[in-house]
């Protein structure tokens, strides 16, 4: 009966995994590199600028506060420490004339910005994204997986449809480069058959040879096991596994006697006279 191969399920399978793996971690570094980090560097920016503002504008309202205090004279030891730390460091600033108290629409600014730092950074620095995640997510996740991973699996699939080994009741070999008669077949290569489930026939007045890969197709097997048992009959079987040296079949093995003394009186026979 003729013999032939046909791609595997598990190949197929494996192979679709691997685009669907491919393909979200591609959009997953992508989504990455243009939306998630842009939102956390502009989320740690938005921050620091929220953050200095809202010291700039408390240290003007404790500033007018203070001196209010100093002029209405109810302010304390402390306080009046604080003020003259303030206007200190602001003669160190090169500033000369305290500046403006707040006005209405600084303070309810001034609330607003406690407010978003509360509800949206919870009033803690946001982490920058790692200077290596830009390029991981490029390079690694969108080009490497995904532009050129996803089209390499699909190639893989697209590629074995409608390729086959045929092996014939007479022997010829129909393959997707031609069809070889049985007197053109000079050998079968199995060197790396046992490591790589792959075998290939030697054609004559063909410099290369025909492969065979029983990873990928379904009773690859079986071909390379009647070509190998055909050029190699002591070295494989028609299953295409190796016979191994000095082994023994079922058929060669002694058969196992035993032998009993005649001499050893025999068991007593139970009796099935009713027992009282």
């Amino acid at each position: 009966m003729a013999i032939q191969t046909s791609v595997k399920r598990s190949f197929i399978l494996w192979n679709v995994l691997y685009i669907v793996l491919c393909g979200g971690l591609g959009a997953w570094g992508a989504y990455d590199y243009w939306v998630t980090i842009p939102d956390q560097e502009a989320a740690v920016v938005e921050y620091e600028e929220l953050s200095a503002r809202r010291g700039n504008l408390e240290i003007r309202g404790v500033l007018w506060t203070l001196m209010k205090k100093k002029s209405d004279g109810t302010i304390t030891e402390s306080e009046d420490e604080s003020l003259a730390t303030m206007r200190t460091e602001f003669e160190k600033a090169g500033v000369q004339q305290p500046p403006p108290p707040l006005s209405e629409a600084e303070v309810a600014e001034y609330e607003a910005i406690k407010v978003t730092l509360k509800d949206d950074f919870e009033n803690t620095a946001p982490e920058p994204p790692a200077s290596y995640d830009g390029w991981v997510n490029f390079w690694i996740y969108f080009v490497g997986t995904g532009i050129l991973g996803t089209p390499w699996f699909v190639w893989k699939l697209l590629s074995r449809r409608g390729q086959a080994w045929r092996l014939e009741d007479d022997g010829s070999f129909s393959t997707p480069d031609g069809v070889f008669a049985a007197e053109e077949i000079a050998d079968i290569d199995m060197s790396i058959w046992m490591k790589k489930s792959i075998a290939k026939v030697i054609i004559k007045d063909r410099a290369e040879p025909i492969t065979l890969d029983d990873y990928e197709y379904a009773n690859v097997y079986r071909i390379v096991g009647a070509l190998a048992s055909k050029f190699h009959p002591d070295e494989w079987t028609e299953e295409a596994k190796p016979i191994k040296e000095g082994g023994t079949d079922e058929d060669d093995l002694p058969e196992l006697v035993i032998e009993t003394d005649h001499n050893d009186p025999a068991p007593p026979e139970e009796s099935t006279e009713h027992r009282d």
